[in-house]
């Protein structure tokens, strides 16, 4: 290179890289030259910016901060970012560089002393190669002579780096960090035979784990809609989304509180709502998953006039669309207790119930008398059920209804669903008679009573649509089970027996 001298050319290899990144100033006449030296692994990395091109620099080098400077290079004739690279150095020792300006033969100003000590090169190249809930695996490039590699984590990006563990090779899975939370990485190379030779701190990587997902619940009360959540770990925000009638999710709203208040809603109607968590970080928006949908009816119930929950058994079938068709006439709802084994065949009946807010719940797959069967065939009663339940209508049921109402110990331990019986059989399916059906209910039909009948008869069928709109004549909001429960203050619990849910 142009106006470069080698000294001690039998030993000392200098190779000059002449970066021009812009022109930058620095005040010689105040005898300032800012110098920066980088340990590279196999060589040593100079610095610093050049005033102009009729500039003269000497590149002095020496084995102790105190000892004997010798110049092992003079440069002149350039201008801007000066990058030299020093091959002559051995891993493990500290070398002690200067550089000084020379004007008319004479050292003007000379840069501070630098130290640099030739250890393994800091690991490069670090990557996020995955990241899970509760994983994050950590890649970066090999480094030369390296036997090993300590990890480091931090919760702040520039101090309080904790070390987590070690790797042999050039990957780490951190299997200890929590939803919500940011990390910052850094990694060491390391020679196992020469402690000496430990890296610096290579790059800092960032990770940002999304929060956990809310679990979300929702109720309709003095014409508007609460949806509440619980507090998801590092979130800091959360925003709402509503269901729109092409079945896109549209945002609504978004808060720092549990709740979310829903003022546009209008009675007799389903609304779903799905919520997202999400924090700031690192100048990007981290979220969770969406919640799983939330569907709240907004029920007109008055929890200071009496009620009642008329319950059918043993379908879905041919006349359970009729009653539906009765029920939503009259701003009414049901519950019905449904067969697994007849769902698929009656699934559009079950998903108008469900439409106009009635309950769908289990009454077991086959009908089987529960007390007769081991705990597995209990389970498995109720668990296909379950599912042809969810394919149906997008939802599980909460409750269970016994065939013939039998239930023993082992049934109540093992049946996962509080278990709702009645306190007024109609024995429609034993009469079926449509006026005897009627007169069962209207003679002893009281507050917080829940009645059993079957949709699978057509006299059955043919008495539902009768006292439907004579209860509420009489005074009486038709609810489901579920709702009688909310308004009469009663929380149900798995494996218990509910006969009435009154006051």
């Amino acid at each position: 290179m142009k106006n470069t001298i080698m000294r001690n050319a039998g030993r000392v290899m200098v190779f000059f890289i002449i970066c021009l990144i812009g022109v930058g100033r620095i005040a010689f006449a105040q005898g300032f030259i800012s110098l920066q030296g980088e340990n590279d692994g196999e060589k040593v990395l100079l610095k610093w910016q050049a005033d102009n091109r009729s500039s003269v620099y000497q590149i002095q080098k020496s084995l102790s901060k105190e000892g004997n400077f010798t110049v092992m290079a003079t440069l002149s004739g350039q201008k801007g970012e000066i990058v030299i690279y020093d091959y002559d150095v051995k891993k493990g020792n500290s070398y002690y560089y200067k550089v000084a300006l020379v004007e008319k033969g004479r050292v003007s100003s000379e840069s501070s002393v630098v130290e640099v000590k030739l250890t393994l090169k800091a690991p490069d190249n670090i990557k996020i190669k995955s990241i899970k809930d509760t994983k994050v695996k950590l890649t970066w490039k090999k480094t030369k002579d390296a036997t090993g590699y300590e990890i480091y984590r931090s919760k702040t990006p520039d101090h309080k780096f904790k070390k987590i563990g070690t790797s042999e090779k050039s990957s780490y899975t951190d299997d200890t960090v929590k939803k919500g939370k940011v990390y910052y990485y850094r990694v060491i190379a390391i020679d196992h035979k020469r402690e000496e030779l430990t890296s610096t701190y290579g790059e800092t990587v960032t990770v940002c784990i999304v929060p956990g997902t809310p679990k979300v619940n929702g109720d309709y009360s003095k014409k508007k809609i609460k949806i509440t959540w619980k507090k998801v770990s590092g979130a800091q925000m959360y925003t709402i989304y509503r269901k729109k009638s092409n079945g896109k999710f549209k945002k609504i709203g978004e808060t720092n509180k549990l709740f979310f208040l829903d003022k546009d809603v209008k009675k007799g109607k389903y609304y779903e709502y799905q919520v997202i968590a999400f924090y700031k970080k690192e100048d990007q928006i981290i979220r969770s998953d969406a919640s799983a949908s939330c569907k709240v009816f907004a029920s007109d119930v008055d929890p200071n006039k009496k009620m009642v929950a008329l319950t059918f058994d043993d379908g879905p079938g041919k006349y359970t669309q009729e009653i539906v068709d009765c029920l939503k006439a009259n701003n009414a709802r049901a519950t019905f207790f449904v067969l697994g084994c007849n769902v698929d065949s009656y699934k559009s009946s079950m998903q108008a119930a469900d439409k106009i807010g009635c309950e769908i719940a289990s009454h077991t797959y086959n009908h089987r008398n529960l007390v007769r069967l081991s705990e597995t065939e209990i389970v498995e009663e109720v668990e296909k059920t379950d599912r042809k339940i969810e394919k149906a209508i997008g939802k599980m049921p909460n409750l269970v209804r016994t065939p013939g109402g039998s239930v023993n110990d082992t049934v109540k331990e093992v049946i996962g669903k509080p278990i709702i019986l009645w306190s007024i059989d109609t024995l429609d399916w034993k009469t079926r008679n449509r006026d005897k059906t009627v007169k069962a209910v209207m003679d002893h039909v009281k507050d917080g009573d829940i009645v059993l009948m079957h949709d699978i008869h057509e006299p059955s069928k043919e008495a539902a649509l009768i006292l439907i709109p004579r209860l509420q004549r009489e005074g009486y909001q038709l609810v489901t089970v579920s709702e009688l429960a909310k308004y009469r203050n009663h929380t149900l619990k798995k494996g218990e027996v509910y006969h009435s849910l009154r006051h």
